[in-house]
């Protein structure tokens, strides 16, 4: 019998996962955390995820921030969108931090406790990321949206700037 060939995807979890349960709306959210924290987040093209449930690619609101300090990227997703959840499983999250870089521990921990001290935010928890098989498509539909926009802000910067043998 012929072996069937089969690519396993590589799978490298975020350096952190953390759901934040709030009722506030994510612009709110956003300026509260762009001005309690160093971050600073801008909203980006929302994030196509596909959802096996409708064989379709569903767009969830999206904030990043790419910190050179820490040489880490932080992006703010939206958990739902018109009732179709990103992480059924974790419902009682409306959003969730991700972040991904040399950023150490205890900054992650010290993230989740400004975010928590906001007011209107009820919870905020760094998640395991297991199983993988939940995980794993999200992270890797993340990590191809932002190679698009840094292709995407590559591209304009040349158009801006163009050579001087170009002129």
């Amino acid at each position: 019998m012929a072996r069937i060939p089969r690519l396993d995807s590589t799978f490298e979890p975020a350096d952190a996962f953390v759901g934040i349960a709030t009722n506030m709306p994510v612009i709110q959210l956003v300026h509260y955390i762009n001005s309690l924290t160093r971050l600073n987040l801008v909203r980006e093209k929302d994030l196509p995820v596909y959802s096996e449930k409708n064989d379709r690619l569903i767009e969830y609101k999206f904030y990043h921030y790419q910190d050179e300090d820490y040489r880490s990227v932080f992006c703010l997703l939206s958990n739902s969108i018109s009732g179709l959840y990103l992480l059924p499983t974790h419902k009682e999250f409306s959003y969730f931090m991700i972040i991904q870089g040399a950023i150490p521990e205890e900054k992650i921990k010290q993230l989740s406790t400004e975010i928590k001290a906001i007011t209107g935010v009820q919870m905020t928890a760094i998640i395991k990321q297991e199983p993988a098989r939940i995980f794993e498509p999200i992270l890797q539909d993340l990590e191809i949206h932002l190679t698009q926009l840094n292709k995407e802000k590559a591209e304009l910067q040349k158009r801006i700037m163009p050579l001087a043998e170009d002129q």
